[in-house]
């Protein structure tokens, strides 16, 4: 039987929908455009957030890079963008008028770094940029600055003749070093009145502590707090205990500091695990930072005297400051440096660095001693001849005349062994007679006046009269015997 289709059924039929090209392209188009917006919004609010700037600080910075892009396209003279980019950091440590932070490049950071390990070429002293000037923090122990007669506070106008005004410190440091053997020659300030003095560079070793026995009295000399100096004091002093030795002195004079956590780590030599070393602060944040283990027992046995002076700075101040607070020690010396701020530091991928203050530091019974110095228990002044002010040495001085510099001359001569009869201003026939004597003794042209060549061996002996003679600790030995 044969089929058929019924009359009232339709057939099928495909409809087939046709788009323009136009009309795809389009759409496509605005897919990709809607998915590019979503993603440039969304890098955007992630780049914001994961910034941590808020809106009006990212304006700043914005700022910022368009005064980059500026001159680096369109200034008149080819640009070096590097040195853009540095002097824009510099200016903003500049602005911050600290003398603690810097921003330093690859080459300063090598120079950082050895400072901190503790061995480089230079004169040995430490410096700072203070109200516009350059300062000598401390001359280390035994470096050339130290023998050359560079003290804490002096002030560094100039640097082989040229001024440093208007420098940052990173650039007069590195004039300041230069080849093992060659000779920089700084004018210094010191109480108004200027001198030169020329300093032979030498290799700087600085080892951090070293340990002598001085009749049943241990003197460790801490020169100053880089990497493994607590390590390598709590060697000498199980040593000293070994050796008998039951009295020690901690002697941190013309110590600038350093490393904020070994001086922790020293002072947990003597303080007990959990007590509070220092209290840190930054804003209404607060942190102790505590003693993480248990003090060495060989130093429960000591009785402990440190020894400061106005170039103990720094960490010197943190670990004296949490040693007088817990009884641990006196102290004996003058008032120190008074420096009660903390620095970080932060590498770039470059090498270069960014150092700066980031927080305030307290002693564990809160004083706060940043400007003022820790006042020592016992004052031992230094002998007269080493705190005098030096002589200016474009003058000659003679018989009538009369100021403050003629009392140096008499207080010097007479430290040296000369006989004066006094230590007035005036410049009388008793000088007069004493020098005569001092240039015959140093084959000087005898005409007793104090001229240049004179003024110049005078400063050169009395700095060796200080280097040789430690007045200061034989006078706290003899009060420990």
């Amino acid at each position: 039987m044969s089929e058929k289709n019924d009359i009232n059924e339709e057939p099928t039929v495909t409809k087939k929908v046709k788009f323009k090209r136009s009309h795809f392209i389009f759409l496509l188009l605005a897919t990709i455009m809607i998915t590019v917006l979503v993603t440039i919004f969304a890098t955007i609010a992630f780049s914001n957030w994961s910034s941590g700037l808020n809106s009006q600080q990212r304006t700043e910075v914005k700022k910022i890079e368009e005064v980059y892009k500026t001159l680096n396209n369109e200034y008149y003279k080819k640009t070096d963008s590097e040195k853009l980019s540095e002097a824009a950091i510099k200016g903003m440590v500049k602005d911050l008028d600290d003398p603690y932070s810097e921003f330093m490049t690859k080459k300063e950071t090598t120079s950082f770094n050895e400072d901190v390990s503790g061995d480089f070429v230079g004169i040995g002293a430490e410096m700072q940029k203070k109200n516009n000037k350059i300062e000598i923090t401390s001359p280390m122990k035994h470096s050339p600055a130290e023998k050359a007669g560079l003290q804490p506070k002096d002030i560094v106008t100039k640097v082989n003749g040229t001024s440093v005004k208007g420098q940052p410190l990173e650039a007069i440091v590195k004039k300041v070093r230069g080849k093992q053997g060659s000779k920089v020659t700084l004018t210094i300030e010191r109480s108004n009145q200027s001198h030169d003095i020329t300093i032979k560079r030498d290799k700087i070793h600085v080892k951090s502590v070293e340990y002598k026995k001085q009749n049943n009295i241990g003197v460790f000399t801490i020169n100053k707090f880089q990497n493994s100096t607590s390590g390598e004091l709590k060697s000498a002093i199980i040593k000293a205990h070994k050796d008998g030795v039951r009295k020690i002195v901690l002697d941190l004079r013309n110590n600038p500091g350093g490393l904020l956590d070994e001086a922790v780590k020293m002072a947990n030599i003597f303080i007990e695990k959990g007590d509070t070393v220092v209290q840190l602060e930054k804003g209404n944040s607060k942190e102790k930072v505590q003693a993480s283990n248990d003090a060495l027992k060989e130093a429960k046995d000591m009785k402990v005297s440190i020894l400061v002076n106005k170039g103990s700075a720094s960490a010197s101040e943190v670990f004296t400051g949490a040693m007088m607070d817990y009884d641990k020690a006196k102290v004996y010396g003058t008032k120190t440096f008074g420096k009660g701020i903390v620095q970080t530091t932060q590498e770039f991928d470059d090498g270069s660095l960014l150092k700066f203050t980031n927080m305030k530091w307290l002693t564990p019974k809160a004083h706060y001693i940043h400007g003022k110095g820790i006042e020592p228990d016992t004052k031992i002044s230094e002998p007269a001849y080493q705190s005098l002010n030096v002589i200016p040495n474009n003058k000659t001085y003679k018989l009538g005349d009369n100021n403050k510099n003629v009392k140096t001359m008499k207080v010097g001569l007479s430290a040296l062994g000369y006989n004066i009869d006094n230590h007035s201003k005036t410049f009388d026939s008793n000088l007069e007679s004493t020098i005569e004597a001092f240039q015959k003794k140093n084959n000087l042209d005898i005409n007793g006046t104090f001229d240049k060549k004179t003024n110049e061996q005078f400063t050169k002996q009395l700095i060796n009269k200080a280097n040789k003679e430690d007045t200061v600790l034989q006078k706290l030995l003899k009060k420990l015997q």
